[in-house]
């Protein structure tokens, strides 16, 4: 669509949105996203270079939580799961 944020730009405000969320005194954070900005913020969390970026695509059902986790020593980060949804088989049972 012409005057439409392009995809590069998004994930330029992703990754930025990242780097203010990391710099937080917070042992736990929760992000809310939509399935299209999902991708990017997984791609910063991994610090996949944003040149890169529009090679990947990390897709999670709507209602899935993502996981990721950076150890205490190394400071190695971890895509733990991606767009689980056993939470919501507990919403079908009843």
């Amino acid at each position: 669509m012409p005057g439409a944020e392009t995809k590069a730009l998004f994930a330029r405000r992703v990754y930025a949105a990242m780097d203010e969320i990391l710099q937080r005194p917070c042992e736990h954070q929760i992000i809310v996203t939509h399935g299209f900005a999902l991708t990017f913020v997984v791609a910063s969390w991994i610090t996949m270079p944003i040149e890169s970026v529009g090679y990947a695509s990390f897709r999670g059902p709507s209602g899935s939580i993502t996981t990721l986790r950076e150890d205490d020593f190394f400071h190695n980060r971890q895509v733990v799961s991606l767009g689980d949804t056993r939470h919501l088989d507990s919403a079908k049972a009843g």
